[in-house]
């Protein structure tokens, strides 16, 4: 057998196993795909996302501690501002739905 026989019946082999594989992985994706639905595969990857998102949060604020204390108070402070009715302009709530009672 030539040199070029020789290596064009290696470069076959080699294709044949690559193709081999490639057909292997796509059945395997297509089993896997019906044993859990392409919908549930990504709201699985959205979880893994969110909890590492919140998981680095958690470090970054233990990492950095005054100053979540700080961003912490600020957030109260709002949140009890608006709770508290503010930015109404001095309005009451009676004034706010006046409008029902003289239909």
């Amino acid at each position: 057998m030539s040199q070029r026989a020789r290596q064009l019946a290696e470069d076959r082999a080699l294709r044949d196993a690559a193709l081999a594989l490639v057909k292997g992985d796509i059945a395997h994706l297509r089993g896997d795909i019906e044993e859990k639905g392409i919908v549930a595969r990504i709201a699985s990857s959205a979880a893994l996302g969110t909890a590492d998102i919140v998981e680095e949060g958690v470090e970054l604020v233990e990492k950095h501690k005054p100053a979540s204390y700080g961003v912490g108070a600020v957030l109260a402070l709002v949140l009890g501002w608006w709770a508290l009715g503010g930015g109404n302009s001095g309005k009451s709530d009676d004034e706010d739905y006046a409008w029902d009672e003289n239909d």
